[in-house]
């Protein structure tokens, strides 16, 4: 029994961890979606204010995640609709 896995889930997290999965994650949404001028675009800030969430001298609010996530969707949706296209030309 002491090599069983210890049972976690996400409620066990820091406060700190939270923040920083939020800051990487919102990272990775800048890059996905084409750069910080697009993500300044999606939350209606300028891009110096995309800046100051990543380097968390700004917070980030549960609408401002909710507006990137619809955005990512959205754009999916795009590269999805771009994979048909193309595999209709091929074929």
């Amino acid at each position: 029994m002491a090599d069983a896995p210890v049972l976690t889930n996400g409620n066990t997290l820091s406060p700190m961890a939270r923040a920083v999965r939020r800051l990487v994650l919102l990272d990775r949404a800048r890059t996905a979606l084409g750069g910080a001028v697009c993500l300044a675009d999606i939350l209606g800030i300028g891009r110096r204010a995309v800046n100051h969430k990543l380097a968390a001298d700004r917070g980030l609010s549960a609408g401002e995640i909710a507006a990137v996530a619809n955005a990512l969707d959205q754009r999916a949706a795009e590269l999805i609709a771009l994979a048909n296209d193309m595999r209709a030309v091929a074929a």
